[in-house]
């Protein structure tokens, strides 16, 4: 009886342990009903609290808008100077608008702007139109790239965060997709502009000035991007990324009672987060690691690099001599070599364990040496000795 009683004691300390944030901040001392807090490189957890707890997330929705146009762009489909005209539906959007006419003609490079700054709604179904032919087509395509991230408790209904009932996520999922919007840069100017315009109407006659919502744009020190949210129902919300260093963190709020809390609250998490951790970089993604032999190349040797930052996320007192980094490469490398194809692998360790593989690529192609010259340089060579 007394070891059932022991052991049931120490599942509880453990239990209790486990919930207890790695610095100073307790869930019970932040006012949103909901917040996360991630490392922005690989999306490890460093605070949550209810975090999985499906709650409207207003404008935070523009996120995964944000982030299809920004593949899009990426891919080539649409570019910032490309026209669009402005249907009689998305002129009729309420809420936060730029006060798009219908019929009118904008550039992808305006609605980018009215949508980061102004959370736009008008702008945003635009978008979505352009995109997809449809407001329809394009929720569907925000529910599938969700489900492709892994935001498994995520449901979107519209595109502009308007109160729908069954138009719900999570801190966590948030997170999830804030985290894939950093790999691209291009609303990132606008996320950190504090005031522009944009001229709308038919005759471009009337000025829309732009005054971001995200005030953390002057006041938070390595700021990435953000996105506020407002709704009666899901209260004040953000999202917000930040760099310092080589550390990149993210912080989420949901369900504040007022604009000070979110600013607030996602200060404090950012803020502890980077007093307490940081992303140690042993070599950065592209960096020439060593040099190799190679064999019937038309060069003697080749740069080693990795295509990935060889880094590790751990405790603000961490030293890099704390770590041993080793090297494996193939033997008797032989030409051609592919920059696509890994001759090796870097070992990252600490006290005996590992901790990361990274895999490790020529910096360029190496092609065959001809057999001409191969023939003069090797065989022949061989045979006056």
């Amino acid at each position: 009886m007394k070891k059932n009683i022991a052991i049931f004691l120490l599942m509880l300390i453990i239990a209790n342990v486990t919930i207890v944030p790695a610095y100073g901040i307790e869930p019970d001392g932040l006012q949103s009903r909901a917040a996360i807090l991630i490392n922005g490189d690989d999306g490890q957890i460093l605070f949550e609290k209810n975090s999985n707890d499906k709650m409207p997330p207003a404008s935070i929705t523009k996120i995964m808008l944000l982030l299809l146009i920004s593949e899009k762009m990426d891919s080539g489909e649409i570019t910032s100077d490309q026209e669009l005209t402005i249907s009689e539906y998305a002129a009729s959007m309420g809420g936060s608008q730029i006060y798009l006419e219908a019929n009118e003609t904008q550039t992808v490079e305006s609605m980018l702007k009215a949508i980061s700054m102004r959370s736009a709604n008008d702008a945003s179904v635009a978008m979505a139109e352009f995109m997809y032919g449809s407001v329809e087509s394009c929720v569907k395509a925000m529910n599938e790239r969700a489900k492709e991230l892994g935001m498994l408790d995520t449901n979107f209904v519209n595109v502009t965060g308007l109160p729908e009932e069954e138009h719900l996520t999570t801190a966590h999922d948030i997170s999830i997709m804030t985290r894939e919007l950093l790999k691209y840069n291009y609303v990132n100017e606008y996320m950190l502009t504090w005031m522009d315009s944009v001229y709308v109407g038919k005759e471009k006659d009337s000025e829309q000035v732009l005054v971001n919502t995200n005030r953390l744009i002057n006041n938070y020190e390595g700021l990435l991007g953000g996105k506020t949210g407002y709704t009666t129902d899901a209260k004040y919300c953000l999202s917000a990324a930040a760099k310092r260093n080589d550390t990149t963190l993210i912080a989420v709020v949901l369900g504040c009672d007022n604009t000070k809390v979110r600013f607030n609250e996602i200060t404090k998490l950012l803020n502890e987060g980077f007093a307490n951790y940081k992303n140690l970089i042993f070599h950065k993604k592209g960096d020439i690691i060593s040099t190799s032999a190679v064999y019937c190349g038309k060069e003697d040797d080749f740069n080693i690099i990795s295509k990935e930052n060889i880094a590790y996320f751990t405790e603000s007192n961490c030293k890099a001599e704390d770590f041993n980094l080793e090297y494996i490469i193939d033997d008797n490398l032989k030409a051609p070599l592919s920059r696509d194809v890994p001759i090796g692998k870097a070992i990252l360790s600490k006290d005996g364990q590992v901790l990361g593989e990274y895999e490790l690529y020529p910096e360029k192609d190496i092609e065959r040496e001809g057999f001409f010259k191969f023939y003069l340089e090797n065989v022949l060579e061989n045979l006056i000795k």
